[in-house]
């Protein structure tokens, strides 16, 4: 086993320093990190039609991207997900949000 010359903090102020350095800050919206979660879920095996909801909240207090009804993981994308309120009114986008995700709210 090796051993290190550093204290924890040392260590930890050098991975942050070369993390910084290294790593470009991500500028991703919400809902092109929802639809890259779906497509991860997809791949992973999870979708299984109505039973595979999910839900991002959006900018707006109260409000929620999730996907349109009828659309599995591997077809959502961010420019097809619909931002509703609590109540599942459609806010933006156009479809019907999967009643199913009344519970997320």
């Amino acid at each position: 086993m090796s051993s290190t010359t550093h204290s924890k903090s040392e260590a930890l102020a050098r991975t942050n320093k070369r993390m910084a350095a290294s790593l470009t800050e991500n500028t991703w919206t919400a809902p092109q990190k929802l639809a890259l979660a779906c497509r991860i879920l997809s791949d992973a095996g999870h979708d299984s039609g109505l039973a595979g909801q999910i839900t991002s909240r959006g900018e707006a207090p109260g409000s929620y991207y999730t996907q349109r009804l009828g659309l599995g993981f591997d077809e959502i994308s961010a420019d097809n997900l619909l931002l509703v309120d609590e109540e599942l009114d459609l806010l933006d986008g156009s479809g019907m949000p999967n009643p199913a995700n009344r519970f997320h709210s």
